[in-house]
């Protein structure tokens, strides 16, 4: 008998969303609710983003559902997707540390690297001790030929605690 109820349990509660059941009349809150299930349980990138394009029809301002479609657009790595969406959340929410993070990220793997380093340098401006934005944005000075600003962030992210800036300096940097 306990087992049953377990199982049901299990079956049951993701279904309802932890005790709030969700319906179809509440449009928005059904459509997230497919697609974080699909996102977390099932880890499907191509279900998750048709359901968050119903529910970013609903609420376009919604920032939240943007942030999530950039993430498992990640996922298929569609990274001009993935740049538009967190360009999205930021024109939403200016502040948004996540999306400068990710956008970043896209830029880079679209060979964007003038770009990811306004992003990198906006991050800098926010967290100046974080050596990965330092590390990242060397990195994207290095792809576009500027030694002497490479170095300078390498030796920064170094300073700052990150080994592999370390190595990159003794690799790169010493004259």
């Amino acid at each position: 008998m306990k087992t049953k109820f377990l199982i049901l349990s299990v079956i049951m509660l993701p279904l309802m969303g932890l005790g709030q059941v969700i319906s179809k009349k509440d449009s928005l809150s059904y459509y997230k609710f497919h697609a974080e299930a699909e996102f977390q349980m099932v880890g499907d990138n191509v279900s998750t983003i048709y359901w968050l394009n119903k529910a970013i029809r609903l609420d376009p301002k919604d920032d939240e559902l943007f942030l999530m479609r950039a993430f498992a657009k990640g996922g298929l790595n569609d990274w001009k997707g993935r740049e538009a969406d967190y360009s999205i959340v930021i024109d939403l929410d200016p502040g948004n540390i996540a999306a400068y993070t990710g956008r970043a990220s896209a830029r880079v793997n679209l060979k964007k690297y003038q770009e990811a380093i306004s992003d990198y340098t906006w991050l800098l401006d926010v967290d100046p001790n974080y050596y990965g934005f330092y590390l990242d944005r060397g990195l994207c000075k290095w792809q576009l030929k500027d030694k002497d600003g490479a170095c300078a962030d390498y030796k920064r992210a170094s300073y700052l605690g990150s080994p592999w800036a370390y190595v990159l300096v003794m690799e790169n940097c010493l004259e």
